[in-house]
């Protein structure tokens, strides 16, 4: 999977995302377009660090983080609805989530549980119709 360079212009090297040629064809577009939403945040995160952003780059990168954050949202929060996900430890879940208490995690996970499978869920287990 590679992606275009924000501006054609631009000489430089492409980062390469490694990632399996099956997970690349299973993906098929989803894939490119989480690629894009990257290129757009790291694209942003760039000009932040340049500090010669205009106001419309900047919001061409807070819309592409936060489609971005979104979509890893609901990877996350598919991966806690999967079956197997009931046997990782609240001990384990926390430090996967970065959290300070495994309660914490317990009482996240339970939220989620009790909320109804949102569209980018479905669209991160592939299920969207």
């Amino acid at each position: 999977m590679s992606t275009d360079l924000a501006h054609p212009d631009d000489h430089q090297e492409q980062l390469l995302v490694p990632l399996a040629a099956k997970d690349v064809a299973e993906l098929g577009s989803d894939g490119e377009q989480l690629a894009a939403l990257l290129a757009t945040a790291l694209h942003g995160l760039a000009l932040l660090r340049t500090g010669r952003a205009t106001a419309a780059e900047l919001a061409t990168a807070i819309e592409g983080t936060t489609g971005l954050l979104e979509r890893l949202e609901a990877v996350r929060d598919a991966s806690l609805r999967q079956p197997a996900a009931k046997d990782v430890s609240h001990a384990d879940l926390a430090k996967a989530m970065h959290l300070e208490s495994r309660a914490t995690a317990q009482s996240r996970r339970r939220t989620l549980l009790n909320k109804p499978v949102g569209d980018l869920e479905r669209w991160a287990t592939g299920t969207v119709g």
